[in-house]
């Protein structure tokens, strides 16, 4: 276990939404080190679909870096809970799901969150456990520390309660069922996505009625999918499954926008590195001045993380070879002149011979009209490059001749490789 309490409080924090209480977290850690006892965080997935996505992954990555810092793991199947449906974020009430049908998803479950955690060091739990065995008066007793005000507290159930849209009475139960998870568990941390936050907190509010230490409550944000809009869910076609074959999910990363709406220039490429790989702030920080300062082209920034993340869940030799798969077929070409480093451009097709330049610039993708690239020309924004030396192209009427491998820049973050044929 790190014996430095703020060196495992910045990489447990790093990605994260909210700690709550803020200072929590922090004692817990200092407590855990001074006595040796390591902490117990639980993460609790309901079985709902067979397959888990990289949504899912982002908590079950933040409960690995608590694993590799000495803690116990604690991974809660809501086999029982599974069978009510979380209400969080739904406008309607979830189908139930047979015993059955959440038997088999968990068996999936289990596999699939192994390739994340550590198996040897994971505590899996079934909340069936201790659910199974409460009789009705228990379940008053328990419901009988939580009043329907609180509950209708809840975002999503007060929105419901104002357009008169049904909740079934067992969709209150379900935030308490989750809040009783902690309390059998002694749970000292609890991992969720933001959408989670009420539930987590009832888990607090639980232990400390029953006399308990509460759970510091760490929400994560959700991962928008491959549309950049929504959260990534099997629901909305929007996902990169962990079971994806490697060319799969390699195409699916690649296919992500470099920023989710309404956000800045590049953060669902910088939100992908920190919540799929768990890079941590500094490697963050670096990762933003590159793209923002061009030093860093948004395509190499992508072919890198489809790399890892393909990598992470199939191995370093499929990462690299779907990596050369891609390039080959969608034509991108390995230059050296952004020394020290080496970025993929796309290729150009031409017949050897001379080209007019305004042609070049709109077979090269780099102007949608003739009009678009003379402006380019006319500003001065157009390069020609040659063994590494640039040369200004500021004639639209010129005809110019180009070999195989030169480059043609566009302003000062717009590239391609010429390649003949």
């Amino acid at each position: 276990m790190a014996n430095d309490t703020q060196k495992q409080l910045e990489i447990l924090t790093s990605g994260t939404a909210e700690v709550l209480p803020e200072d929590g977290l922090k004692a817990k850690l200092s407590h855990s080190l001074k006595t040796g006892k390591p902490l117990i965080v639980k993460l609790g997935v309901d079985p709902t679909a067979p397959d888990l996505h990289l949504g899912h992954a982002v908590p079950l990555r933040k409960l690995r870096q608590f694993q590799d810092l000495g803690h116990q793991a604690v991974l809660i199947i809501g086999d029982f809970t599974a069978m009510i449906g979380d209400p969080s974020g739904r406008t309607v009430t979830r189908l139930q799901l047979t015993k059955e049908q959440v038997a088999a998803n968990a068996r999936t479950y289990t596999e699939q969150a192994f390739k994340i955690l550590d198996a040897q060091k994971t505590q899996i739990r079934y909340n069936s456990e201790w659910f199974a065995k409460i009789d009705f008066r228990q379940v008053i007793e328990l419901t009988a520390r939580f009043t329907v005000a609180g509950l209708l507290v809840r975002e999503d159930f007060m929105k419901r309660y104002q357009n008169e849209q049904p909740i079934g009475l067992h969709e209150f139960l379900y935030p308490v069922m989750q809040a009783y998870d902690s309390v059998v568990l002694k749970a000292d941390v609890e991992i969720g996505g933001t959408d989670q936050k009420f539930n987590l907190l009832a888990g607090r509010e639980l232990q400390e009625k029953l006399g308990l230490e509460p759970q510091v409550a760490l929400t994560l944000p959700l991962l928008e999918g491959t549309d950049g809009v929504r959260k990534m869910s099997k629901s909305y076609d929007n996902h990169i499954g962990l079971t994806f074959p490697p060319a799969e999910m390699f195409g699916k990363v690649m296919s992500i926008p470099d920023e989710a709406t309404g956000q800045p220039r590049y953060s669902l490429i910088v939100k992908y590195y920190q919540l799929a790989l768990g890079y941590l702030p500094e490697q963050i920080k670096a990762l933003e001045k590159e793209l923002n300062d061009g030093s860093l082209d948004p395509m190499d920034a992508k072919l890198k993380l489809a790399e890892k993340i393909v990598a992470t869940y199939w191995g370093a030799d499929a990462g690299k070879k779907e990596l050369e798969a891609f390039l080959q077929k969608f034509r991108y070409k390995k230059v050296e002149y952004f020394e020290p480093k080496e970025v993929y451009l796309p290729t150009t097709e031409l017949k050897a011979g001379k080209i007019w330049v305004v042609k070049l610039l709109r077979l090269a993708n780099l102007a949608p009209s003739n009009a678009e690239a003379r402006r380019l020309i006319e500003q001065k924004a157009v390069r020609l490059i040659m063994d590494k030396q640039e040369v200004l192209l500021a004639d639209s009427s010129a005809d110019i001749e180009v070999k195989e491998g030169d480059l043609i820049r566009a302003g000062k973050r717009k590239f391609a490789a010429i390649h003949l044929h």
